[in-house]
């Protein structure tokens, strides 16, 4: 990783050198003596940094437009009909069974099904488990669309 391939990672994960610092528990003048070329970023911090700066990208393609005038938080009233991908689906049964611990999917094929299911408000993450949303729970549900 180059000084401004990390500058720009810092600047997609919305960090200062401070912050990276200091989540590292590095000595003060690292990060810096890397963004200068002082020093060369350790492989394994830069494969760290650009995992980071990946999930970042994702998930900033999934941000939502939000208009401060418009409906309440958690209101589920105006939802959108959208395909979910059977891997989802699945986590999505073994949740409405009870919480799933978020350990247990780290390095898993389950890994994109939480991104998925979170982004949607399927799921949540309440303190170290993913568990089912109200919204997810109404998937399976039948309903009735006007004709």
């Amino acid at each position: 990783m180059t000084p401004s391939r990390l500058a720009e990672c810092l600047q997609i994960v919305h960090w200062g050198p401070a912050t990276l610092t200091q989540v590292m528990s590095l000595p003060e003048d690292t990060v810096e003596s890397w963004l200068q070329g002082e020093r060369s970023i350790p492989t394994n911090v830069a494969s760290w940094i650009e995992a980071l700066c990946f999930t970042h990208e994702s998930a900033d393609l999934l941000m939502p437009k939000v208009d401060p005038d418009a409906a309440s938080e958690g209101d589920d009233s105006v939802q959108r009909l959208e395909h979910i991908p059977s891997y989802s689906y699945h986590l999505l049964r073994r949740l409405s069974e009870g919480p799933v611990g978020l350990r247990s999917l780290f390095g898993t094929d389950d890994e994109a099904a939480v991104f998925f299911l979170v982004s949607r408000g399927l799921a949540e993450r309440k303190e170290g488990d993913l568990t089912i949303t109200p919204s997810g729970k109404r998937i399976g549900e039948i309903q009735e669309f006007p004709s």
